[in-house]
């Protein structure tokens, strides 16, 4: 096993994590403004199966199934579950480790419990025994097995919902959770153990052995993802090409929309049109590094997302993807702020997409658009996933005497 993060200063580490999942609400993968998401998301699965922009911290992977354990033995078990997650609000935030805290606004309130959240990973790492097991059927199951061990039963053949190499939680869990979302070094080894048994191959299972960099803002960026071989290279290589291949295309959809905001008299927004054109100026200075629009293989990448999918992607969005290859092919990627045929592509394109819901052209929706709509480069969860990581990764380099303080 490599060295884990013994390069990073443990109290300004943990502060610089603190602010940074923080901003993972705000840093969340941009909103599917001209429906790239069936590519995208199937590229994130491929990059980190299992995952979602939702995710915050890896201790939830321990805390629901601890959760769903304990309630499974009291006579309301889905009532009791629902209870016990929401007492994980109350004791992290008394830690005082509630970065990434699933309810620090909404408290008792919160409609989307971490257990709806996690449940997908749950189940693609073999947490769950049976990826079929829905949250009610893991509190039954693990009901008959409690009710056969009161029972005397001690064949040890009985069906579980849960992994039976589960660390134990701590004693006072849920009420009490004094190490907050730090993982114990059992714990982390546990979650590092099942994301090698089954992401094997993947750049997930990579980087579980090979430590990210805190701040990299995307896994091409980042050194230890970018030493990856094989089969993960290509697809992290595809992640890279799509990303700096579309994120043109948001920023010149942005571009269109801060002119006609402007053009409106709308004032929120000052300058943005300015800054778009920047931004785009910078998009093409840097695309070639990216993606060679002459040798790049994009059916050759769809049809990897295809496979990934187990479905087509959708016609339209197919078109859309080549038909902004090919506009920059034919064009100077640094004149396509001022082309009149990348123009209309747009604007057809958010009309197909969005329909009667479309901004451009339409004076009353661009009253209330809010200054930027998906313009950031995608990043296929990667804020998240480096938070799950860099969570396992404080866990393993943690001493007895940090564990007990």
């Amino acid at each position: 096993m490599p060295s884990v993060i013994a390069w990073l200063d443990a109290s300004s580490e943990e502060q610089r994590r603190m602010r940074d999942i923080i901003k993972l609400f705000a840093e969340r993968e941009s909103r599917d403004e001209l429906g790239l998401g069936q590519i995208r998301d199937a590229i994130a699965d491929s990059l980190f199966p299992g995952t979602s922009t939702l995710l915050t911290r890896a201790r939830y992977l321990l805390f629901v199934p601890w959760a769903y354990q304990k309630a499974a033995r009291r006579p309301n078990p889905s009532a009791d579950a629902d209870r016990y997650e929401r007492d994980t609000i109350h004791a992290v935030k008394d830690s005082g480790d509630y970065a990434g805290l699933l309810g620090m606004q909404a408290g008792e309130a919160l409609k989307n419990l971490p257990s709806g959240i996690y449940w997908t990973m749950l189940r693609h790492y073999g947490i769950l025994t049976d990826a079929s097991l829905s949250r009610d059927d893991a509190l039954r199951l693990d009901g008959l097995s409690a009710g056969a061990d009161d029972l005397g039963d001690t064949s040890g053949g009985r069906l579980r919902a849960w992994s039976t190499t589960i660390p134990s939680a701590p004693e006072g869990f849920p009420k009490s959770i004094p190490d907050g979302f730090s993982l114990r070094p059992e714990e982390a080894a546990w979650l590092r153990d099942r994301i090698l048994g089954q992401a094997t191959g993947t750049l997930f299972a990579h980087l579980v052995v090979t430590p990210p960099q805190p701040d990299s803002p995307a896994p091409w960026a980042d050194p230890a993802a970018t030493s990856v071989d094989g089969e993960a290279r290509t697809l992290l290589d595809d992640a890279r090409a799509f990303s700096a291949l579309m994120h043109g295309a948001q920023l010149l959809y942005n571009l269109l929309l801060a002119e006609e905001h402007e053009a409106a008299g709308y004032d929120r927004h000052p300058d943005l049109a300015a800054k778009f054109r920047d931004s785009l100026a910078g998009w093409a200075d840097d695309l070639p590094a990216a993606v060679d629009l002459r040798t790049g293989n994009l059916d050759a990448l769809l049809a990897r997302v295809e496979l990934t999918r187990g479905a087509p992607v959708n016609a339209h969005l197919r078109r859309f993807v080549t038909g902004w290859r090919d506009l920059l092919l034919d064009g100077d990627p640094a004149a396509i702020a001022e082309s009149d045929a990348a123009r209309l592509f747009m604007t057809r394109r958010e009309r197909q997409h969005k329909g009667a819901q479309a901004r451009l052209g339409n004076t009353t929706r661009l009253a209330s658009w809010g200054g930027s709509s998906g313009a950031g480069a995608l990043v296929f969860r990667w804020p998240q996933v480096r938070s799950i990581l860099l969570d396992i990764y404080a866990g393993l380099a943690r001493t007895p005497e940090a564990r007990d303080a």
